[in-house]
């Protein structure tokens, strides 16, 4: 099967929202992609995109949401008490067990599959592929429709094609040590940005004639990192930078580089100036993605 434009949005957390300005001028222009590819805060904005989900709506919505009350500590009262009991106790640390994440997800994932209806890959109006990886193993781990798996086998790369789009969305955002892993039939599943946060090579894969992809990398005035959680995030974010530099050289395409500046991993507030950023990025764009679609 071959697709005429291919959209691939990379991972950048609450700068993901600059993804939504792009798709809103890009089809504000008649250019529609026929297949997308998301990782981490990419597979949000694919997610929303493909299963047809009105953004204005959605962003209308997001502004009445208090960000805290989406996340789900995984550490419960009890649980603290039982940590104070082996510190007293002197317990030798190896005996202590602490949780996979400090968050378990699961209010996000319910958000989520509220918002896109519950829906499966086979659902969606268009083609998606969401990116994760097993913890675990090493593999990337792609979430997909059956009809989009390749015939041919990628190196180190399993799909698995009938779970709902939450939960796969679920698994691509599990930053390590944020999010608690998502466990899907036997994976233990984390952020794809640890492997690919620019999902370009799957679009080739599935024979797109022409790639665009929206790298939120940050290249200049990155946010300081002053707490555990920030610096876990930023360490994410320059593992995903530095890997997509060597995806983009085997991989040809528009590259467009929204250069978010000085964006803090908790400015949720700061979500609809993202996305209009996003529509002035791709407006000044617009020339040059026209050039290279050979759109007159």
């Amino acid at each position: 099967m071959r697709y005429g434009i291919g959209l691939a949005l990379s991972g950048g957390g609450v700068r993901g929202a600059v993804h939504l300005g792009v798709l809103k001028v890009l089809t504000q222009n008649g250019i529609y992609p026929d297949i997308i590819s998301g990782t981490s805060a990419g597979s949000i904005a694919g997610a929303l995109f493909a299963a047809g989900v009105d953004i204005e709506d959605f962003l209308e919505e997001l502004k009445n949401i208090k960000p805290w009350k989406l996340l789900d500590p995984a550490f419960t009262p009890a649980y603290i008490l039982v940590l104070l009991f082996y510190y007293w106790t002197s317990k030798p640390m190896v005996m202590w067990s602490f949780p996979d994440g400090l968050f378990k997800g699961e209010k996000i994932e319910q958000y989520l599959d509220g918002v896109l209806g519950g829906k499966k890959f086979d659902d969606l109006k268009i083609p998606l592929f969401v990116v994760s990886v097993n913890i675990n193993t090493g593999e990337t781990v792609i979430f997909c429709s059956k009809k989009n798996v390749p015939k041919e086998k990628i190196f180190n790369t399993v799909f698995i094609t009938d779970a709902r789009v939450a939960e796969a969305v679920r698994a691509s955002i599990s930053l390590p040590g944020i999010f608690v892993p998502k466990h899907i039939k036997g994976h233990k599943l984390v952020d794809g940005g640890i492997k690919d946060n620019i999902p370009v090579d799957i679009l080739h894969h599935q024979g797109a004639k022409k790639v665009l992809a929206v790298d939120l990398g940050v290249t200049t005035g990155r946010a300081k990192a002053d707490s555990m959680v920030e610096i876990l995030m930023a360490s994410v974010d320059i593992m995903g930078d530095e890997l997509s530099y060597y995806i983009k050289k085997n991989y040809p395409g528009y590259y467009l580089y929204p250069d978010l500046q000085g964006v803090g991993y908790k400015d949720f507030r700061r979500i609809p100036d993202f996305v209009k950023y996003g529509e002035d990025v791709t407006r000044k764009a617009l020339p040059d993605i026209k050039r290279f679609l050979q759109i007159s």
